[in-house]
């Protein structure tokens, strides 16, 4: 695409986001997007929900010209903040993002809200897209799981009304993948989500429906080699 740049406006310096050259690129990107932001499907055009700016997010910032327009997204000013999440003059827009970014999204920005909810607060994995993650509410606060702990949460009886995935909440679909999910959380998990996964294999039952799962947790561990740590300076000194 070949656009004629006005003289001055080829001259002029521009900061990150300002100036002539960024507001023919934003439009340029509002255009191409039918104004319609990429993270959460909101369209300016719409009369039903307030107001929001739409702006033109590009990885590299600097001195732009068309040539990142393959690159630029248009998202409204609140999910443009999941994006910044280091930069203050996001942070008040951030909280007005939804969680989770809608299935078309593209990988660039099927982001959370911040960097930090894409650690499962059950096994403490991390994902690269939101598309991988599910979140369950209690007592009005959301945690973050990989879709397999949340299978894993519904296959030990969770309510799927307290799960929100991006899309449509398949309870069946997130069950299926529950086998992938550790029987046991993290040491660090989260209280609400620290449930077992129901033992499925031979092996699991053995190891966690016998009195063996008092030593195959990290507490069990811990006190199995103070002891023999013990018994070894007894025998060796």
């Amino acid at each position: 695409m070949s656009v004629d740049w006005e003289p001055r406006a080829e001259k002029r310096r521009t900061r990150d986001g300002e100036g002539p050259r960024w507001d023919l690129l934003r439009e340029e990107t509002l255009e191409r997007d039918d104004y319609t932001c990429q993270r959460c499907g909101y369209r300016q055009a719409d009369r039903g929900q307030p107001e929001r700016r739409l702006e033109a997010h590009v990885a590299a910032h600097g001195s732009p010209s068309l040539d990142d327009l393959d690159n630029a997204v248009t998202l409204c000013r609140p999910c443009h903040a999941t994006l910044h999440s280091d930069d203050p003059a996001y942070r008040e827009v951030r909280k007005d993002a939804p969680m989770f970014p809608v299935p078309e999204a593209p990988d660039s920005v099927a982001t959370m809200r911040s960097d930090r909810q894409h650690v499962c607060q059950r096994c403490q994995h991390l994902a690269d897209s939101a598309m991988n993650l599910a979140a369950y509410q209690e007592d009005g606060s959301n945690y973050v799981l990989c879709k397999p702990c949340a299978g894993a949460l519904l296959a030990a009886g969770y309510d799927p009304e307290n799960f929100e995935v991006a899309g449509e909440l398949d309870a069946e679909s997130l069950k299926r993948r529950s086998s992938d999910a550790p029987v046991r959380p993290a040491l660090l998990a989260s209280r609400p989500v620290r449930a077992l996964r129901p033992p499925e294999t031979a092996f699991e039952r053995f190891v966690y429906d016998t009195p063996l799962r008092y030593l195959f947790n990290p507490i069990g561990l811990t006190v199995l080699f103070i002891v023999l740590g013990v018994f070894a300076s007894f025998y060796f000194f």
